[in-house]
Protein backbone atom coordinates (compact mmCIF):
# COMPACT_ATOMS: atom_id res chain seq x y z
CA UNK A 1 0.00 0.00 0.00
CA UNK A 2 1.44 3.26 -0.71
CA UNK A 3 1.65 6.22 1.56
CA UNK A 4 0.58 9.93 0.80
CA UNK A 5 -1.81 11.39 -1.68
CA UNK A 6 -1.30 13.25 -4.69
CA UNK A 7 -3.04 16.87 -5.00
CA UNK A 8 -3.89 18.23 -8.71
CA UNK A 9 -4.76 21.95 -8.17
CA UNK A 10 -6.01 22.48 -11.68
CA UNK A 11 -8.49 19.81 -10.28
CA UNK A 12 -9.72 21.45 -7.65
CA UNK A 13 -10.14 24.87 -9.92
CA UNK A 14 -11.76 22.76 -12.00
CA UNK A 15 -14.36 21.58 -9.60
CA UNK A 16 -14.35 25.28 -8.25
CA UNK A 17 -15.31 25.89 -11.70
CA UNK A 18 -18.10 23.44 -11.85
CA UNK A 19 -19.67 24.18 -8.51
CA UNK A 20 -19.85 27.73 -9.62
CA UNK A 21 -21.71 26.82 -12.31
CA UNK A 22 -24.31 24.86 -10.52
CA UNK A 23 -24.70 27.88 -7.64
CA UNK A 24 -25.45 29.99 -10.86
CA UNK A 25 -28.12 27.36 -11.54
CA UNK A 26 -29.43 26.97 -8.32
CA UNK A 27 -29.54 30.73 -7.30
CA UNK A 28 -31.79 31.02 -10.87
CA UNK A 29 -34.05 28.31 -9.73
CA UNK A 30 -34.50 29.68 -6.44
CA UNK A 31 -35.18 33.08 -7.56
CA UNK A 32 -38.16 31.90 -10.07
CA UNK A 33 -39.95 29.73 -7.28
CA UNK A 34 -39.42 32.94 -5.01
CA UNK A 35 -40.91 35.46 -7.35
CA UNK A 36 -44.16 33.12 -8.02
CA UNK A 37 -46.98 34.32 -7.29
CA UNK A 38 -50.25 32.21 -7.94
CA UNK A 39 -53.19 34.11 -7.16
CA UNK A 40 -56.68 32.80 -5.76
CA UNK A 41 -58.94 32.46 -9.00
CA UNK A 42 -56.53 30.02 -10.49
CA UNK A 43 -57.77 27.42 -8.15
CA UNK A 44 -61.30 28.31 -9.48
CA UNK A 45 -64.35 29.79 -7.85
CA UNK A 46 -64.56 27.81 -4.56
CA UNK A 47 -64.40 28.95 -1.06
CA UNK A 48 -61.45 26.75 0.06
CA UNK A 49 -60.03 28.86 -2.88
CA UNK A 50 -57.75 31.36 -0.64
CA UNK A 51 -56.71 28.83 1.30
CA UNK A 52 -55.23 26.60 -1.37
CA UNK A 53 -53.37 30.21 -2.85
CA UNK A 54 -51.85 30.64 0.53
CA UNK A 55 -50.79 27.11 1.23
CA UNK A 56 -49.11 26.98 -2.12
CA UNK A 57 -47.60 30.53 -1.06
CA UNK A 58 -46.16 28.39 1.62
CA UNK A 59 -44.78 25.91 0.38
CA UNK A 60 -42.74 28.19 -2.41
CA UNK A 61 -41.48 29.91 0.21
CA UNK A 62 -40.35 27.19 2.14
CA UNK A 63 -38.61 25.60 -0.93
CA UNK A 64 -37.06 28.81 -1.69
CA UNK A 65 -35.60 29.21 2.04
CA UNK A 66 -34.43 25.80 1.24
CA UNK A 67 -32.94 26.42 -2.24
CA UNK A 68 -31.16 29.23 -0.77
CA UNK A 69 -29.59 27.52 1.86
CA UNK A 70 -28.37 24.94 -0.93
CA UNK A 71 -26.96 27.64 -2.99
CA UNK A 72 -24.98 29.11 0.08
CA UNK A 73 -23.24 25.64 0.93
CA UNK A 74 -22.42 25.40 -2.69
CA UNK A 75 -20.81 28.75 -2.44
CA UNK A 76 -18.82 27.54 0.83
CA UNK A 77 -17.78 24.48 -1.02
CA UNK A 78 -16.48 26.49 -4.29
CA UNK A 79 -14.42 29.17 -2.05
CA UNK A 80 -13.18 26.50 0.19
CA UNK A 81 -11.89 24.57 -3.16
CA UNK A 82 -10.41 28.02 -4.64
CA UNK A 83 -8.46 28.49 -1.40
CA UNK A 84 -7.14 25.14 -1.66
CA UNK A 85 -5.61 25.39 -5.19
CA UNK A 86 -4.29 28.37 -4.39
CA UNK A 87 -2.78 27.23 -1.46
CA UNK A 88 -1.37 23.92 -3.54
CA UNK A 89 0.14 26.37 -6.02
CA UNK A 90 1.75 28.43 -3.51
CA UNK A 91 3.58 25.35 -1.45
CA UNK A 92 4.16 23.85 -5.00
CA UNK A 93 5.92 26.98 -6.10
CA UNK A 94 7.73 27.46 -2.70
CA UNK A 95 8.83 24.02 -2.59
CA UNK A 96 9.60 23.94 -5.42
CA UNK A 97 11.81 27.00 -5.23
CA UNK A 98 13.78 25.62 -2.35
CA UNK A 99 14.46 22.74 -4.09
CA UNK A 100 16.06 24.99 -7.02
CA UNK A 101 18.08 26.86 -4.91
CA UNK A 102 20.04 23.59 -4.07
CA UNK A 103 20.59 22.47 -7.33
CA UNK A 104 24.32 23.07 -8.66
CA UNK A 105 24.60 26.08 -11.12
CA UNK A 106 26.01 23.44 -14.24
CA UNK A 107 24.66 23.86 -17.58
CA UNK A 108 21.51 21.14 -17.42
CA UNK A 109 22.32 17.57 -18.83
CA UNK A 110 21.11 17.19 -22.67
CA UNK A 111 19.78 14.29 -21.78
CA UNK A 112 16.42 13.22 -23.18
CA UNK A 113 14.38 14.86 -25.58
CA UNK A 114 14.21 18.46 -26.54
CA UNK A 115 11.48 20.47 -27.99
CA UNK A 116 13.52 19.79 -31.05
CA UNK A 117 13.60 16.19 -31.22
CA UNK A 118 10.03 15.76 -29.37
CA UNK A 119 6.33 17.17 -30.09
CA UNK A 120 7.14 20.11 -32.22
CA UNK A 121 9.85 18.63 -33.87
CA UNK A 122 7.56 18.06 -37.10
CA UNK A 123 5.89 21.41 -36.57
CA UNK A 124 9.31 23.27 -36.43
CA UNK A 125 10.79 20.99 -39.88
CA UNK A 126 7.42 22.02 -41.91
CA UNK A 127 7.54 25.97 -40.55
CA UNK A 128 11.31 25.72 -41.58
CA UNK A 129 10.31 25.03 -45.50
CA UNK A 130 7.94 27.25 -45.26
CA UNK A 131 9.96 30.10 -43.59
CA UNK A 132 12.53 28.73 -47.28
CA UNK A 133 9.68 29.40 -49.39
CA UNK A 134 8.44 33.14 -48.16
CA UNK A 135 11.95 33.83 -48.35
CA UNK A 136 12.46 33.11 -51.95
CA UNK A 137 8.64 34.93 -52.73
CA UNK A 138 9.68 37.77 -50.62
CA UNK A 139 12.89 38.48 -52.66
CA UNK A 140 11.23 38.20 -56.11
CA UNK A 141 8.48 40.71 -54.03
CA UNK A 142 11.40 43.11 -53.24
CA UNK A 143 12.65 43.27 -56.87
CA UNK A 144 9.69 45.20 -58.09
CA UNK A 145 8.93 47.50 -55.14
CA UNK A 146 9.65 51.43 -55.66
CA UNK A 147 8.42 52.75 -52.02
CA UNK A 148 11.36 53.14 -49.69
CA UNK A 149 9.43 52.07 -46.71
CA UNK A 150 8.08 49.28 -48.56
CA UNK A 151 11.76 48.27 -49.80
CA UNK A 152 12.91 48.22 -46.10
CA UNK A 153 10.25 46.31 -44.55
CA UNK A 154 10.99 43.87 -47.13
CA UNK A 155 14.53 43.56 -46.48
CA UNK A 156 13.86 43.53 -42.79
CA UNK A 157 11.78 40.42 -43.23
CA UNK A 158 14.18 38.79 -45.63
CA UNK A 159 16.96 39.28 -43.13
CA UNK A 160 14.62 37.48 -40.77
CA UNK A 161 14.09 34.74 -42.82
CA UNK A 162 17.62 34.00 -44.03
CA UNK A 163 18.72 34.27 -40.29
CA UNK A 164 15.74 31.58 -39.16
CA UNK A 165 17.55 29.34 -41.68
CA UNK A 166 21.05 29.60 -40.90
CA UNK A 167 20.82 29.93 -37.80
CA UNK A 168 18.17 26.57 -37.45
CA UNK A 169 15.59 28.73 -35.65
CA UNK A 170 13.01 26.79 -34.01
CA UNK A 171 9.77 28.45 -35.34
CA UNK A 172 6.21 27.18 -34.14
CA UNK A 173 4.12 28.84 -36.13
CA UNK A 174 4.35 31.21 -39.04
CA UNK A 175 2.35 32.84 -41.69
CA UNK A 176 3.86 34.74 -43.92
CA UNK A 177 0.44 36.81 -45.66
CA UNK A 178 -0.58 40.38 -44.72
CA UNK A 179 2.09 41.98 -42.01
CA UNK A 180 2.64 38.45 -40.81
CA UNK A 181 2.45 35.73 -38.08
CA UNK A 182 5.30 34.23 -36.05
CA UNK A 183 5.86 32.47 -32.31
CA UNK A 184 9.92 31.47 -31.54
CA UNK A 185 11.03 28.94 -29.26
CA UNK A 186 14.20 30.29 -27.90
CA UNK A 187 16.36 28.13 -26.20
CA UNK A 188 14.51 24.32 -25.62
CA UNK A 189 12.85 22.63 -23.37
CA UNK A 190 13.72 19.39 -21.58
CA UNK A 191 14.37 17.27 -18.24
CA UNK A 192 16.04 20.16 -16.47
CA UNK A 193 14.16 23.38 -17.88
CA UNK A 194 12.68 25.07 -14.90
CA UNK A 195 11.70 28.37 -16.37
CA UNK A 196 9.83 29.18 -19.72
CA UNK A 197 8.18 32.23 -20.57
CA UNK A 198 5.24 33.24 -22.95
CA UNK A 199 5.97 36.93 -24.29
CA UNK A 200 3.79 39.08 -26.08
CA UNK A 201 4.32 41.82 -27.60
CA UNK A 202 2.01 45.09 -28.72
CA UNK A 203 1.57 47.60 -31.22
CA UNK A 204 3.42 47.91 -34.52
CA UNK A 205 4.29 44.18 -33.91
CA UNK A 206 4.82 42.56 -37.70
CA UNK A 207 7.11 40.26 -39.40
CA UNK A 208 9.74 42.42 -40.11
CA UNK A 209 9.70 44.30 -36.61
CA UNK A 210 10.04 40.28 -34.70
CA UNK A 211 13.28 40.35 -34.55
CA UNK A 212 13.28 42.98 -32.04
CA UNK A 213 11.19 40.56 -29.83
CA UNK A 214 12.76 37.66 -30.68
CA UNK A 215 16.02 39.46 -29.49
CA UNK A 216 14.85 40.23 -25.70
CA UNK A 217 13.94 36.71 -25.41
CA UNK A 218 17.40 35.24 -26.28
CA UNK A 219 18.71 38.27 -24.06
CA UNK A 220 16.64 36.04 -21.14
CA UNK A 221 17.47 32.52 -21.85
CA UNK A 222 21.18 33.56 -22.42
CA UNK A 223 21.65 35.29 -18.90
CA UNK A 224 20.42 31.68 -17.02
CA UNK A 225 24.05 30.00 -17.12
CA UNK A 226 22.60 27.12 -15.72
CA UNK A 227 20.71 26.47 -19.06
CA UNK A 228 17.10 25.81 -16.66
CA UNK A 229 15.27 28.61 -18.95
CA UNK A 230 13.48 29.26 -22.19
CA UNK A 231 11.23 31.38 -23.70
CA UNK A 232 8.51 31.30 -26.51
CA UNK A 233 8.19 34.92 -28.44
CA UNK A 234 4.72 34.70 -29.47
CA UNK A 235 3.21 37.44 -32.28
CA UNK A 236 0.94 34.74 -33.68
CA UNK A 237 -2.20 37.29 -34.27
CA UNK A 238 -3.15 40.48 -36.14
CA UNK A 239 -1.51 43.97 -34.06
CA UNK A 240 -2.75 46.77 -34.07
CA UNK A 241 -0.80 49.22 -36.14
CA UNK A 242 -1.35 52.74 -35.11
CA UNK A 243 -1.30 53.69 -31.55
CA UNK A 244 -3.62 56.74 -32.43
CA UNK A 245 -6.37 54.99 -34.56
CA UNK A 246 -6.63 51.52 -32.90
CA UNK A 247 -4.56 50.59 -29.63
CA UNK A 248 -7.39 51.79 -27.71
CA UNK A 249 -9.76 49.26 -29.87
CA UNK A 250 -10.08 45.81 -27.78
CA UNK A 251 -11.28 43.71 -30.75
CA UNK A 252 -7.25 42.76 -31.45
CA UNK A 253 -6.83 41.67 -28.00
CA UNK A 254 -10.57 39.73 -28.06
CA UNK A 255 -9.56 38.09 -31.18
CA UNK A 256 -5.93 36.99 -30.38
CA UNK A 257 -6.48 35.86 -26.75
CA UNK A 258 -8.49 32.41 -27.77
CA UNK A 259 -5.49 31.81 -30.20
CA UNK A 260 -3.14 32.89 -27.37
CA UNK A 261 -5.35 30.44 -24.49
CA UNK A 262 -4.95 27.33 -27.02
CA UNK A 263 -1.03 28.35 -27.32
CA UNK A 264 -0.81 28.46 -23.73
CA UNK A 265 -2.83 25.27 -23.71
CA UNK A 266 0.11 23.53 -26.45
CA UNK A 267 2.73 25.06 -24.36
CA UNK A 268 1.73 23.71 -20.90
CA UNK A 269 1.32 20.13 -22.40
CA UNK A 270 5.18 20.14 -24.03
CA UNK A 271 6.65 21.47 -20.76
CA UNK A 272 4.66 19.47 -18.49
CA UNK A 273 5.40 15.98 -21.01
CA UNK A 274 9.00 17.17 -20.90
CA UNK A 275 9.57 18.50 -16.94
CA UNK A 276 7.08 16.25 -15.47
CA UNK A 277 5.54 19.74 -14.67
CA UNK A 278 8.36 20.59 -12.46
CA UNK A 279 9.26 23.79 -14.39
CA UNK A 280 6.97 27.18 -14.18
CA UNK A 281 5.55 29.53 -17.34
CA UNK A 282 5.51 33.19 -16.88
CA UNK A 283 3.53 35.18 -19.45
CA UNK A 284 4.78 38.26 -19.96
CA UNK A 285 2.95 41.06 -21.99
CA UNK A 286 4.42 44.56 -23.17
CA UNK A 287 2.47 47.68 -24.04
CA UNK A 288 -1.22 46.07 -26.02
CA UNK A 289 0.50 42.56 -25.43
CA UNK A 290 -0.54 43.43 -21.93
CA UNK A 291 -3.82 43.77 -22.66
CA UNK A 292 -3.96 40.35 -24.50
CA UNK A 293 -2.23 38.33 -21.80
CA UNK A 294 -5.25 39.65 -19.84
CA UNK A 295 -8.17 38.65 -21.94
CA UNK A 296 -6.19 35.04 -22.01
CA UNK A 297 -5.73 34.87 -18.24
CA UNK A 298 -9.37 35.56 -17.76
CA UNK A 299 -10.09 32.73 -20.56
CA UNK A 300 -7.61 30.11 -18.28
CA UNK A 301 -3.92 30.89 -19.21
CA UNK A 302 -2.64 27.86 -17.59
CA UNK A 303 0.25 29.71 -16.68
CA UNK A 304 2.15 30.00 -13.21
CA UNK A 305 3.08 33.52 -13.46
CA UNK A 306 1.62 37.45 -15.06
CA UNK A 307 4.21 39.71 -16.00
CA UNK A 308 2.58 43.19 -17.30
CA UNK A 309 4.92 45.71 -18.57
CA UNK A 310 4.24 49.02 -19.84
CA UNK A 311 0.61 47.21 -20.28
CA UNK A 312 -2.57 49.09 -21.54
CA UNK A 313 -4.31 47.22 -18.96
CA UNK A 314 -5.44 44.03 -17.29
CA UNK A 315 -7.98 42.93 -20.01
CA UNK A 316 -11.11 44.45 -21.34
CA UNK A 317 -14.13 44.01 -19.00
CA UNK A 318 -11.56 42.97 -16.37
CA UNK A 319 -11.66 45.53 -13.26
CA UNK A 320 -11.69 43.70 -10.30
CA UNK A 321 -10.67 39.87 -9.26
CA UNK A 322 -13.95 38.20 -9.69
CA UNK A 323 -13.70 38.85 -13.23
CA UNK A 324 -11.02 35.97 -13.18
CA UNK A 325 -11.96 32.73 -13.23
CA UNK A 326 -10.87 30.51 -9.87
CA UNK A 327 -8.79 28.30 -12.21
CA UNK A 328 -6.74 31.39 -12.24
CA UNK A 329 -6.77 31.92 -8.12
CA UNK A 330 -3.40 30.85 -7.71
CA UNK A 331 -1.55 32.97 -10.52
CA UNK A 332 1.04 35.37 -9.21
CA UNK A 333 0.99 38.73 -11.10
CA UNK A 334 3.29 41.28 -11.27
CA UNK A 335 3.32 44.51 -13.50
CA UNK A 336 5.51 47.88 -14.17
CA UNK A 337 5.14 51.00 -15.41
CA UNK A 338 7.54 53.80 -16.31
CA UNK A 339 6.70 56.89 -15.16
CA UNK A 340 4.91 59.29 -16.98
CA UNK A 341 5.00 56.91 -19.78
CA UNK A 342 2.26 57.97 -22.31
CA UNK A 343 0.89 54.07 -21.68
CA UNK A 344 -0.56 55.30 -18.34
CA UNK A 345 -3.74 57.26 -20.68
CA UNK A 346 -4.85 53.89 -21.67
CA UNK A 347 -4.68 52.38 -18.32
CA UNK A 348 -8.05 52.03 -16.45
CA UNK A 349 -9.53 54.81 -17.79
CA UNK A 350 -12.00 53.52 -20.37
CA UNK A 351 -14.55 52.10 -18.11
CA UNK A 352 -17.50 54.52 -19.57
CA UNK A 353 -16.81 53.71 -23.07
CA UNK A 354 -16.17 50.15 -22.96
CA UNK A 355 -19.62 49.58 -24.39
CA UNK A 356 -18.43 51.21 -27.74
CA UNK A 357 -15.29 48.65 -27.48
CA UNK A 358 -12.62 50.79 -26.86
CA UNK A 359 -10.33 50.14 -23.04
CA UNK A 360 -8.69 47.36 -21.97
CA UNK A 361 -9.88 47.25 -18.22
CA UNK A 362 -8.04 47.90 -14.81
CA UNK A 363 -4.67 49.36 -14.38
CA UNK A 364 -2.13 46.25 -13.73
CA UNK A 365 -0.35 48.45 -11.31
CA UNK A 366 -2.55 49.39 -9.16
CA UNK A 367 -4.67 45.83 -9.14
CA UNK A 368 -5.69 43.96 -6.49
CA UNK A 369 -2.95 40.93 -5.93
CA UNK A 370 -0.69 42.50 -8.16
CA UNK A 371 2.94 43.16 -7.21
CA UNK A 372 4.17 46.56 -8.65
CA UNK A 373 7.85 46.61 -9.74
CA UNK A 374 10.01 49.73 -10.20
CA UNK A 375 11.37 50.28 -13.66
CA UNK A 376 14.35 52.00 -12.43
CA UNK A 377 17.04 53.06 -14.31
CA UNK A 378 18.39 52.41 -17.86
CA UNK A 379 21.83 50.40 -18.86
CA UNK A 380 23.36 53.69 -18.54
CA UNK A 381 22.15 54.68 -15.55
CA UNK A 382 19.68 57.17 -16.23
CA UNK A 383 16.25 57.05 -14.59
CA UNK A 384 13.72 55.41 -16.99
CA UNK A 385 10.81 57.68 -17.84
CA UNK A 386 8.49 59.36 -20.45
CA UNK A 387 8.04 57.74 -24.31
CA UNK A 388 11.43 56.41 -24.68
CA UNK A 389 10.70 54.14 -21.41
CA UNK A 390 8.09 52.30 -23.22
CA UNK A 391 10.32 50.27 -25.06
CA UNK A 392 13.42 50.97 -23.15
CA UNK A 393 11.92 48.93 -20.05
CA UNK A 394 13.03 45.38 -23.08
CA UNK A 395 16.64 46.35 -22.93
CA UNK A 396 19.18 44.31 -21.15
CA UNK A 397 20.76 46.31 -18.64
CA UNK A 398 18.10 47.97 -17.16
CA UNK A 399 16.51 47.55 -13.98
CA UNK A 400 13.55 46.88 -15.55
CA UNK A 401 14.97 43.75 -17.59
CA UNK A 402 16.72 42.26 -14.44
CA UNK A 403 12.97 42.68 -12.83
CA UNK A 404 11.71 40.61 -15.99
CA UNK A 405 13.97 38.29 -15.20
CA UNK A 406 13.88 37.72 -11.65
CA UNK A 407 10.16 37.02 -12.27
CA UNK A 408 10.46 34.77 -14.75
CA UNK A 409 13.28 32.37 -13.07
CA UNK A 410 11.18 33.20 -9.91
CA UNK A 411 14.64 35.07 -8.71
CA UNK A 412 15.06 38.43 -6.90
CA UNK A 413 12.87 41.29 -8.18
CA UNK A 414 12.54 44.91 -6.65
CA UNK A 415 9.24 46.39 -5.90
CA UNK A 416 8.12 50.10 -6.53
CA UNK A 417 8.15 52.33 -3.53
CA UNK A 418 5.29 52.49 -2.01
CA UNK A 419 3.56 56.27 -2.76
CA UNK A 420 3.89 58.81 0.18
CA UNK A 421 0.55 60.63 1.39
CA UNK A 422 1.00 64.22 0.42
CA UNK A 423 0.90 66.45 3.78
CA UNK A 424 -1.20 69.76 3.95
CA UNK A 425 0.21 72.12 5.76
Amino acid sequence: MTDGYRVAPAKLATAASELDTRAGALRTAQQSVAGEKVPATAFGQLSASSGCAAGLAKTLSALAADVDQRVTRVQVLRDGLTASSAGYRRADEQVAAMYRSLLPEDPVPSAGKSAASGGWAGTIAANRMKVSDALAAERTRLAGLADPDAIARSKRRIALYQSIIDDHRQILRFDPSGNGRIAELVGSIQPGTRNVGLFVPGVHTRMDTFQSYADLGRSLVAADPSGRTAMVVWADGVFPQNVTTEGAEASYAQTMAPNLKAFGDELRGQVDAQTGGSATITAIGHSYGGATVGLADQQGLPVDRVLHVESAGMGHGVWRPADLPPSQAGVQRYSMTAPLDPIVLAQGNAGALEWTGIGHGADPDTFPGVTELTTGRDAAGNVQWGLSSHSGVLKPGSDSWENIYGVLTGGHVTEAPVPVPAVLP
